[in-house]
């Protein structure tokens, strides 16, 4: 994807959208500055320095740092200008799976299936929209949009047209 700076008043914040897990700290923090429906989606002239600061402080991926431009010391995601500091980048150990062979073997797999919905294997909890949780070991989660069963697909993407990218229906082990 893309890497972005949109500079502001004493702030260039810095977006890399590979990075993002969507956790939407910044939207919820700041709505008037982060706004995923609006081109674009980041508006610094909308709050202060600080205030910018304070909410991509709170982002656990990294995808979102800044440079201050107005002298003021910088917090975790800051970093100095022209640099692009690797701590200021770095995801929360909680927002990841560390490396390792057992770690791969245990981790929650994602795949997305050619034109069809996201396979994922666990073990998992699955939050149902009445709240309840359930333990599954094996979920297809609806890509299209249109499952009369969200978050489970129900198979409306052949019906809708859905194309996406991914991998063949039975490669990944489903």
């Amino acid at each position: 994807m893309a890497k972005k700076d949109y500079e502001g008043v004493g702030i260039t914040v810095h977006w890399d959208s590979d990075r993002c897990f969507h956790s939407e700290r910044c939207v919820d923090g700041l709505p008037a500055v982060f706004d995923r429906g609006r081109r674009p989606w980041i508006d610094t002239a909308h709050s202060s320095a600080d205030r910018i600061a304070a909410v991509i402080d709170t982002c656990p991926s990294g995808a979102l740092s800044y440079t201050r431009t107005d002298g003021v010391a910088p917090g975790r995601r800051g970093r100095a200008a022209g640099r692009e500091d690797r701590s200021s980048i770095a995801a929360d150990e909680d927002w990841v799976v560390a490396g390792g062979a057992a770690d791969v073997e245990t981790a929650v797999t994602i795949t997305p299936l050619r034109n069809g919905p996201l396979s994922v294997r666990g073990p998992i909890a699955l939050q149902l929209p009445d709240g309840t949780t359930v333990i599954e070991t094996r979920v297809q989660l609806c890509r299209c949009g249109h499952s009369g069963d969200k978050p489970r697909c129900d198979g409306s993407h052949a019906r809708v047209g859905f194309t996406a990218d991914g991998v063949a229906p039975g490669d990944d082990r489903s």
